[in-house]
């Protein structure tokens, strides 16, 4: 008989360990609180309209390749469309992208980053000059306990580099502003990202809501496996005994008993339900008391005719951080008008704005941003405010998060917040889910690999680097 397993929470770290441990042979019942699979990285249903709309845009790059395989497994990579040029637009209404040329990597930008039209020379060469310092970089605790903002004072960039390029890059990727993003998280993203593989850069977005991306393809997955999907249900308790989870009792007064349990919650809603008596005098629980969660808004416009908007475009100087133009990217009937979904990452500044200001307010720039836009009408809009979405990757984090084997024996924890070596992302998920996985597995006598390597350096930057990457 297979052993079978209790998933909490089917965000991306649960449905990565879920679709790893049901192709080895186990049982799955993942239980998920919400009508959607995906977690933060997931839709609503629009009460207006009944479509699932994402709560914030969310994309990929090709370097997340364990996100890329989880995607693969459950047979939607297709769904992600891969753009080799990132468009940015500045105060000045200047224009620049950052694209590939025939250069290997780490110079595979270099011809586009030469032309960049909102950095002065000045700026380019100190921003060339930090980036070989990040390349050669060894790991180093210090790298946990000094910010981004330090590092770059350190390295004499200038203020316009700091706020056109490296402040848009890293806000964007990290989800947190610059003094409080650790090196050792901005590094991560620039050396995987854009310096060690021409291709690494490439940024995905999915045709279909996220909602779509994840929730269908998993319930078909874990079915066809024998598998069971609990949607709209909520954990009412976790039951102990002997220092082992006993079961689980669910809001529809089900019980669930499995051979191993792994959380896929966010970390303070997993420390939520955990007793006193867990928690106390057990460091790895106590610390997830210390991780701070960052909020993001996602401000969706309607308007009543076609726009001239790329389908993502980065934006310099302003509140808006990211246009995406939805209706580009999923292909939707012009006779629908268009639908842009605009990003404001580490938006502490809004969490206690009126809604109809922060519509204005972004609206106003989009009309500045998107010429076509000025003459168009809103339909309607919406304001999407998610105030726990990621993880500070601020300095010290590193001390808090924890392995995927938790001190309870048949407990394991996933989500983007343990240990996987990324900052808080959908690849941290899915990294993190496919470890937890791993140990199961072990503990099962089963010893698999599911953790997918990074994409490879090329040889120009394997000898610049000089040594094995962090």
């Amino acid at each position: 008989m297979s052993k079978s397993v209790a998933i909490l929470g089917g965000g991306v770290a649960g449905i990565a360990a879920a679709v790893a441990l049901s192709e080895a042979g186990f049982h799955i019942e993942l239980i998920e609180k919400r009508p959607l699979l995906g977690g933060r990285a997931s839709s609503f249903v629009d009460h207006e309209t009944g479509e699932r709309l994402d709560e914030c845009q969310h994309g990929t790059m090709r370097c997340c390749t364990n996100l890329d395989d989880l995607l693969t497994r459950l047979g939607v990579a297709d769904q992600i469309d891969y753009h080799d040029a990132i468009h940015f637009l500045d105060s000045d209404g200047k224009h620049s992208v950052i694209a590939n040329c025939p250069l290997p990597a780490p110079m595979h930008t270099a011809v586009s980053f030469v032309r960049f039209r909102s950095l002065g020379l000045r700026d380019k060469i100190g921003i060339g000059h930090a980036m070989m310092a990040m390349l050669r970089s060894k790991p180093d605790p210090k790298y946990d306990a000094l910010s981004m903002a330090d590092w770059f004072a350190q390295m004499g960039q200038t203020e316009q580099a700091v706020k056109r390029f490296w402040r848009p890059i890293l806000v964007s990727a990290c989800n947190e502003e610059l003094e409080r993003i650790a090196c050792r998280h901005g590094f991560k993203i620039f050396r995987d990202g854009f310096l060690k593989n021409a291709r690494a850069f490439h940024f995905g977005i999915p045709r279909v809501p996220l909602g779509t991306l994840y929730t269908e393809p998993t319930l078909a997955f874990l079915q066809q496996r024998g598998g069971c999907v609990h949607l709209k249900t909520t954990i009412s308790a976790i039951h102990f005994g002997d220092n082992r989870i006993a079961g689980l009792t669910l809001s529809n007064g089900e019980t669930v008993t499995a051979d191993y349990y792994l959380s896929g919650l966010q970390c303070d809603v997993l420390l939520k339900m955990l007793s006193p008596e867990i928690i106390a005098n057990t460091p790895y629980w106590q610390n997830l008391g210390n991780i701070e969660l960052v909020p993001i808004c996602g401000v969706h416009l309607w308007f009543d005719r076609a726009i001239d908007c790329p389908p993502a475009l980065a934006v310099l100087d302003r509140t808006t951080e990211w246009i995406f133009n939805k209706t580009v990217t999923w292909n939707l009937p012009p006779e629908c008008g268009t639908y842009l979904s605009i990003v404001v990452s580490a938006s502490r500044q809004l969490a206690h704005r009126p809604k109809e200001e922060i519509v204005a307010e972004i609206l106003a720039e989009v009309r500045v941003c998107v010429p076509s836009a000025q003459s168009a009408n809103v339909v309607r809009s919406q304001v999407i405010r998610y105030p726990k979405a990621t993880i500070s990757p601020k300095p010290g984090v590193e001390a808090y998060r924890p392995d995927q084997r938790s001190p309870i024996p048949n407990f394991f924890v996933a989500g983007e917040w343990t240990q996987t070596g990324w900052p808080s992302t959908m690849e941290g998920a899915a990294r993190s889910g496919y470890r937890a996985a791993e140990y199961i597995l072990q503990d099962e006598g089963k010893p698999k690999s599911l953790v997918v390597p990074d994409l490879p350096p090329s040889r120009l930057a394997a000898f610049l680097d000089g040594h094995r990457g962090q």
